[in-house]
């Protein structure tokens, strides 16, 4: 953090827009041009992203969801919140991501499965062209996990550039920070419309729209039980001046994991580079299984 975002926080608290203004629009609109986006929508976390993508796609109780069995709990839990089943599926051994040859091995298997969360794990890249091969033909949707991938690349487009719902974090630890928070990208408009009022209460009108009324009395209708996941403007503030800095942040990053690719360099695995943000810099250890763990992992 530096004087840039505490400036953007004051001029948020000095203006009167706190939560769901101007600068939320501001950032949302400066982080779809970062990353190629169509349509941006700005949440609270991740999590909460991940799970308004999944309910706009219309999963619910008799579906039944693949995510990677190497992910944080986020990833599964916002399949339960639906009353949907998850579904592990097991991971490339050398980039720790999703595998598409296992992928279509639980899609014949699965006949309830209607969307897929791949996770970029680490901010590296998952192979989409593969994942999108497993997955033609079936009524099934991708819905990415990139809560370590901004600004990852895949054949020269950034992640959450073309997608049915790429899912990115703001936390502490993320190369973006806004103290908490998130973001919605998808190609469709209507997705990206029911996003928007699934976070905020299910409230219809254009809470923007408020900014530019005179009226003490802002009208608006509850059109559904939906969900308190909308993003701050002191968080946006933040965000925008945090963006700006990615590529700072990521040359940084690139340095400390080069230091690291030095000193041990004599250890006996150095895994392949994707271009990818250095969210963590993970190696393939791999161990004999213990007898029973074939059990332990279907329980």
């Amino acid at each position: 953090m530096g004087e840039e975002e505490i400036a953007e926080v004051c001029d948020s608290i000095r203006s009167g827009w706190l939560t769901s203004g101007p600068k939320v629009r501001a950032f949302e609109q400066a982080f779809a041009n970062y990353v190629g986006a169509n349509f941006p929508v700005a949440v609270n976390s991740c999590a909460a992203a991940m799970h308004l993508a999944l309910e706009a796609h219309g999963i619910g109780p008799k579906d039944a969801v693949v995510t990677s069995d190497y992910t944080f709990t986020a990833s599964a839990e916002v399949i339960r919140y639906l009353g949907a089943t998850p579904v592990f599926v097991d991971i490339n051994p050398v980039m720790l991501t999703l595998s598409p040859a296992a992928l279509a091995r639980a899609l014949a298997e699965n006949p309830r499965i209607r969307a897929v969360i791949p996770v970029h794990t680490a901010g590296h890249p998952c192979d989409m062209a593969g994942l999108r091969e497993a997955i033609a033909g079936r009524d099934v949707v991708l819905i990415e996990d990139a809560a370590h991938s901004l600004p990852s690349e895949l054949s020269g487009q950034r992640i959450g550039a073309a997608s049915d719902g790429c899912c990115f974090s703001f936390y502490v630890t993320k190369t973006l920070c806004t103290e908490e928070g998130g973001m919605l990208t998808t190609d469709s408009v209507e997705i990206a419309a029911r996003a928007r009022t699934m976070r905020l209460h299910g409230i219809d009108a254009d809470v923007f729209a408020w900014e530019d009324s005179e009226r003490p009395l802002r009208y608006y209708e509850v059109v559904a039980p939906d969900f308190k996941y909308n993003m701050t403007d002191l968080a946006a503030a933040i965000g925008l001046h945090q963006l700006r800095r990615q590529d700072e942040f990521c040359e940084l990053r690139s340095r400390t994991a080069a230091r690291y690719d030095s000193l041990l360099a004599n250890c006996p695995v150095t895994p392949p580079h994707g271009k990818h943000w250095l969210q963590a810099r993970v190696a393939p250890v791999h161990l004999a299984a213990p007898a029973g763990a074939p059990n332990l992992r279907s329980r």
